[in-house]
């Protein structure tokens, strides 16, 4: 699950990029309205958390011009405000839920997944040629088989899938899937790949994870 998070206050957005990607997640994080608006034009995410007091734009103002758009991508307002007539703004303005601060990081949680739930047409799954990935349960599904991977593999299996066709370098999946800098002569990148292309093989015929020697991996499904 790819989230875009919204929020000025530092030590809020790390906190929240933290968790997502402890559970396997990848996030991106901006401070402001206006570049929520660049990065949606893009990259596609599956929900944002949008801060309602932001600079150059208010996390208001954004939702109603996200919702103008067209664009369906769930939203979930944060925000200190706590009287009944903001969250009917907020409703008004597009957003799907809305949580007030302080907050705990197991309600956010708990709230992306009903969201997603409600606004899914159906259970969310990335179809990858010969599999899929269930992006609630993290697991592989090819035909009657399902295989359960481990939080990076997750993260890592999903973001190769969501680039399809493109190679991607290690520093890139140090930063998107493992969150940190890119340390020469480290091998998480490679050691999980290798690990991944056998739990694969296991579940659908091929392989479909690509080494470009001296640029970095690409996801070659059907």
């Amino acid at each position: 699950m790819n989230i875009l998070i919204a929020e000025d206050e530092k030590a809020i957005a790390n906190s929240l990029k933290k968790n997502f990607l402890a559970e396997g997640y990848t996030a991106k994080l901006v401070s402001d309205g206006a570049a929520v608006i660049s990065s949606l034009e893009n990259e596609n995410f599956d929900i944002i958390l949008l801060d309602w007091r932001m600079p150059k734009m208010t996390g208001l103002q954004v939702c109603k011009a996200i919702r103008e758009s067209g664009n369906n991508t769930p939203i979930i307002l944060l925000t200190a405000l706590s009287d009944v007539s903001n969250k009917i703004d907020a409703l008004k303005a597009g957003a799907d839920d809305y949580i007030t601060k302080p907050f705990n990081i197991e309600e956010v949680f708990a709230r992306i997944e009903a969201v997603i739930r409600r606004t899914a047409s159906a259970e969310p799954v990335l179809h990858c040629g010969s599999f899929s990935l269930n992006l609630f349960t993290h697991c592989v599904e090819s035909g009657e088989s399902s295989l359960k991977l481990t939080e990076k593999e997750f993260a890592l299996l999903h973001f190769l899938v969501s680039n399809k066709g493109v190679v991607i370098n290690r520093e890139t999946l140090f930063e998107k899937v493992w969150g940190i800098n890119y340390t020469p002569g480290t091998n998480f990148v490679d050691v999980t790949i290798k690990n991944l292309r056998k739990r694969l093989e296991s579940i659908t015929p091929g392989k479909c994870i690509k080494t470009v020697y001296g640029e970095g991996y690409v996801f070659l499904g059907d």
